[in-house]
């Protein structure tokens, strides 16, 4: 193992975990930490790399740059088929994903999306994207968890999310390449420890046994099959339990 990755991770995590709340009022405790563990790095890789893993290879490194040019799609009618299969799978998975997403920052921001506006801002986002050559995307539960804890709670943060995307595209990557692998290792174990639902694993034994049962087989479906099958089961077992009262 590399101890200077560990030793970066662990001051990640206790820069993350112990910043007065005076600073991270003011600035998140997850982009200080990003910012000294990049810096330090820079400054100081002889005492954090080593023969078996380089400085190059404790980086994120090359980025690449530049915008792509506009292309329309060329749809031969042989695997149309597939296409359309591939291309409904796509959208149900992209819209599963946000919608679940939606859920976990209304439960923390107590506030209520909308979904009908969160899918047609995905559908036009996710069209325009294809005609550059982009690939599909949706709403992200990692990505949301960062922004609340960070305080973003308006339309600004996706904003401004989307600008810092488009200055490191333009140019900003090689800024951004030497950010170290074992930092954003650290802030994304401060992200996931956020996710969970940490109440409810505490109440988990007055929940009744259906829902933990239900709870548990699509845990387990989604994380050693499929994700689709996941919820389809899930849709299956609570009609069943509607039913039955």
């Amino acid at each position: 193992s590399n101890f200077g990755a560990i030793s970066l991770a662990i001051m990640t995590l206790i820069i993350i975990y112990l910043l007065p709340k005076k600073i991270t009022k003011i600035v998140p405790s997850p982009l200080v930490a990003l910012t000294f563990g990049t810096l330090i790095l820079l400054i100081l890789p002889e005492y954090f790399a080593s023969n078996s893993e380089p400085y190059s290879q404790m980086i994120l490194g090359d980025i690449p740059t530049g915008l792509p040019s506009f292309q329309l799609p060329v749809i031969e009618l042989s695997i149309i088929s597939e296409v359309i299969i591939s291309a409904l799978t796509l959208a149900i998975l992209g819209s599963i994903d946000s919608l679940l997403t939606s859920l976990v920052a209304d439960e923390i921001t107590r506030t209520q999306h909308d979904s009908n506006k969160e899918l047609i801002g995905q559908g036009i986002g996710n069209t325009l994207s294809g005609l550059f050559g982009g690939l599909p995307g949706a709403g992200a539960t990692m990505r949301t968890m960062a922004n609340v804890k960070a305080g973003g709670f308006t339309p600004i943060s996706g904003s401004l999310h989307a600008i810092l995307l488009l200055i490191i595209v333009l140019g900003g990557g090689k800024f951004a390449s030497h950010i170290p692998l074992a930092v954003l290792g650290a802030i994304l174990v401060k992200v996931g420890t956020d996710i969970i639902d940490w109440n409810f694993l505490k109440n988990i034994s007055k929940i009744p046994k259906v829902s933990v049962v239900m709870m548990t087989t699509v845990l387990l479906i989604t994380v050693f099959y499929n994700l689709m099958v996941a919820v389809a089961v899930g849709l299956v077992m609570a009609s069943l339990v509607l039913l039955q009262r």
